[in-house]
């Protein structure tokens, strides 16, 4: 079973602007040195509605609060149970979280994104890229749960809100599941192999990233689908979710490389689905996975 609402942090009200309806964690006193935003969204009565995603969000927050140290006001969870109705992930609930994730990000600090929901590529009529060109007239995007009325969140859009206000130094670790990479970044590593290579169509895109360390694990290429896994108790996951929080459970301390292949192990038990590792800067072999 999902995680009770009931777990949910205590929180403050703070209005970004006016459009802004969510309640925000009070983190600025004392400072705090980690802060994670989880979304996980079932799409609960829509065409493609999903299993586990709300699950997913859930175990993730319990999982950096247990094992990485994560204090229960610095995360915040969007799920679109019924009677969550204050932390929808609506694509304006979501904007807002980003701006709170990142607000007042200092060097040194780690921050945490997971997304569990549908995405998708979209045809690229305006020509918005980082690195000023795109070659396959697609742009990625995320589907909150209004998707179908307010639109998708582009790239684009996440790389303005969640990428580009940091600082120097510090530290941002996604995590995606049933949907590919969706913040572009200029180098990806190919699993198992640990072989890391340039991205090509990014290759521009190196002078527009800032020095903050940005790595993303996405549960999938482009080319492929992502799929689901029932664990004991008949609880329904995202097999990339799990098999994430089961590599570093079971050993915390590994390189990225380490956790990449982990992962993969751990999937191809049951997927057909390779993950994909992807950073800001080139990661080494002895690169140590931070949360």
């Amino acid at each position: 079973m999902p995680y009770s609402a009931a777990r949910r942090p205590v929180v403050t009200r703070y209005n970004y602007g006016p459009s802004d309806q969510i309640e925000i964690p009070k983190v600025w006193v004392p400072r705090t040195k980690k802060k994670a935003l989880c979304i996980g969204i079932n799409y609960k009565g829509q065409d493609r509605e999903l299993r586990g995603c709300v699950n997913d969000a859930w175990n993730m927050a319990e999982f950096l609060k247990s094992s990485w140290k994560y204090a229960c006001e610095d995360i915040m969870v969007l799920t679109d149970e019924p009677y969550n109705l204050k932390y929808m992930p609506t694509k304006r609930n979501i904007v807002s979280a980003l701006r709170w994730l990142v607000k007042d990000a200092q060097p040194g600090d780690c921050l945490f994104f997971h997304y569990s929901g549908h995405g998708g590529r979209i045809l690229d009529l305006n020509g918005r890229r980082v690195d000023g060109h795109r070659t396959d007239g697609f742009e990625k995007a995320i589907h909150p749960v209004d998707w179908e009325s307010a639109g998708e969140i582009m790239t684009e859009d996440l790389y303005d809100v969640m990428v580009k206000p940091l600082p120097t130094g510090c530290r941002l670790n996604l995590s995606l599941c049933r949907l590919v990479s969706h913040t572009d970044l200029p180098y990806i590593v190919t699993p198992k192999i640990g072989h890391i290579k340039r991205h090509a169509v990014n290759s521009r895109a190196l002078t527009k990233y800032p020095q903050a360390h940005v790595v993303v694990f996405a549960s999938c290429s482009d080319f492929q689908g992502s799929g689901g896994v029932i664990i004991g108790g008949g609880e329904f996951l995202g097999a990339m979710s799990s098999a994430f929080i089961s590599s570093l459970t079971t050993n915390p301390n590994q390189t990225y490389l380490q956790v990449l292949a982990s992962v993969q192990d751990i999937l191809l038990r049951t997927q057909w689905q390779t993950p994909q590792l992807s950073s800001s800067y080139p990661i080494n072999s002895s690169q140590q996975c931070h949360l």
